[in-house]
């Protein structure tokens, strides 16, 4: 018997951001390297994606709040 279609579980791809979906990202005039966000795929898991933008945004928010304190001495 065949597995019904509710046993599978399906991955919501975003367009990686860091190369604009192309895979490669652009390092000097004439130099191109993998882009490791994505590792060459041109996409990432949305679910990820969005875990790190805000794990990004809350790490932006501390150094913010601490060159805040620095500034007010």
């Amino acid at each position: 018997m065949l597995p019904h279609w509710s046993d599978y579980t399906v991955a919501v791809m975003d367009i990686c951001s860091c190369c604009g979906g192309s895979g490669i990202q652009r390092v000097g005039e004439q130099q191109f390297r993998t882009c490791l966000a994505c590792l060459g795929q041109g996409f990432v898991d949305a679910e990820e994606a969005e875990l790190k933008s805000r794990l990004d945004q809350t790490a932006a928010e501390a150094v913010n709040a601490v060159a805040s304190s620095v500034a007010a001495r």
